[in-house]
């Protein structure tokens, strides 16, 4: 937690100046990708929608205060110019700075307060549930890999575009299907990740055109037991770098985790069961 309160630190004294994804990455000490994925699953938006909404929350309180230039504001909260400015305060407050300042309210508007050790006390708090610690095995698996932005991912479409290429996989292993998340770009402000939607396979002799292989390997996990539809993930996965983890004898480790589907479930099931593996190492 000391590493995600860091990043918000290091947000709130550079709001002002030009920053992007792996600056706020860095004072994490984390790589961007798993960063960007803890920060999401902990804070509820992505590091750069974070950022976004407390910059135009800064700007609505210096609307409200009485400032009157509006493109001086825009560009000091890093905006290129009025229009996009305009454009971004409305999308988040349904009404224009000018709308804003003319009404001078600030009980109107629902501001991105700075995430901070008080709300992730009320997180930690709130739920409790223990996983299962396991040492899985190595395995080797075949699947297709799509790529998405950090705000683009549906798990539900993605499973059922692969569902019908499953039987192109001869040399499939039992019936257990495995998601598995990774960072395949980093491009100027813009994190690219992927998601693999895969099966396990006994060897890659047999790889299907446009398919790939991976090998997760044998490591420590912390098993999470999801039920129900996929539209709840975000809030198991909030709990469980917002409050298992912080108060857990584990630390996390930077290898792929992943989802694991069991025989029987599907992700598009309303009332599926899915595993969430977390790579973990005791603490010292």
């Amino acid at each position: 937690m000391e590493r995600i309160f860091k990043s918000i630190d290091y947000i709130e004294r550079n709001m002002f100046e030009p920053v992007d994804i792996h600056d706020i990455a860095q004072a994490s000490n984390y790589s961007t990708y798993h960063f960007c994925r803890i920060f999401r699953a902990l804070v509820g938006d992505s590091p750069k929608e974070y950022l976004r909404k407390r910059r135009l929350t800064i700007a609505a309180e210096r609307l409200a205060r009485g400032e009157r230039s509006i493109l001086n504001i825009a560009l000091a909260c890093q905006f290129e110019s009025h229009a996009s400015f305009t454009r971004s305060f409305k999308h988040l407050f349904k009404m224009t700075p000018e709308q804003y300042r003319e009404k001078a309210d600030p009980l109107r508007l629902i501001y991105k307060d700075q995430f901070s050790p008080h709300m992730l006390h009320h997180l930690q708090s709130r739920l409790d549930m223990e996983p299962e610690i396991v040492t899985r095995r190595e395995t080797k698996v075949i699947g297709i890999a799509r790529q998405y932005q950090e705000e683009g991912l549906n798990i539900e479409t993605l499973w059922s575009a692969f569902r019908p290429d499953v039987f192109q996989i001869t040399n499939r292993v039992g019936d257990d299907a495995f998601g598995i998340y990774e960072e395949y770009h980093e491009h100027e402000n813009n994190v690219g990740f992927s998601y693999i939607c895969s099966v396990e396979v006994t060897d890659f002799d047999h790889v299907p055109e446009g398919m790939i292989t991976r090998t997760i390997p044998e490591h420590l996990y912390a098993v999470f037991r999801h039920q129900g539809p996929v539209s709840y993930l975000p809030e198991t996965l909030k709990y469980i770098w917002g409050s298992w983890l912080p108060k857990s004898n584990y630390q996390y480790q930077e290898t792929p985790d992943f989802e694991l589907y069991s025989p029987g479930t599907q992700p598009v099931d309303p009332d599926k069961v899915l595993f969430l593996y977390i790579p973990v190492s005791a603490k010292s």
